[in-house]
C-alpha cells in the first residue's frame, strides 16, 4: 500500500468519524463500500468504548425544558427570598 492509498483510507476514517454516510464517503473518495465497512465498524467500536451506547452527537442537541419561560413567570418556580 502506497502513501496515497494510506492517505485516502485515513481521510475515509476521519469522514466516518464525522458521521458522514458510508455511501457518500464511498462516492466522494472512490472507495468501494465493502472496503469501508471494516473502517466503519472500527469507528463505531471506538465510539461505544468511549461513550457506551450513547452517540457522541446526542450531547450536542439542545435541551428543552417543559413549561420554561424566559421571562421567569413560571408558576412552578418559587421566587428567591433574600434576607435583609
Amino acid at each position: 500500500m502506497n502513501n496515497t492509498d494510506k492517505a485516502t483510507l485515513d481521510a475515509a476514517k476521519r469522514m466516518l468519524q464525522g458521521k458522514i454516510d458510508i455511501n457518500e464517503v464511498s462516492m466522494i473518495l472512490g472507495i468501494p463500500v465493502e472496503k469501508l465497512k471494516p473502517i466503519k465498524d472500527e469507528v463505531d467500536e471506538q465510539v461505544r468504548k468511549v461513550y457506551g451506547n450513547i452517540d457522541s452527537y446526542d450531547f450536542s442537541e439542545p435541551v428543552l425544558f417543559e413549561n420554561f419561560d424566559d421571562l421567569g413567570s413560571d408558576e412552578d418556580i418559587k421566587p428567591v427570598e433574600e434576607d435583609e
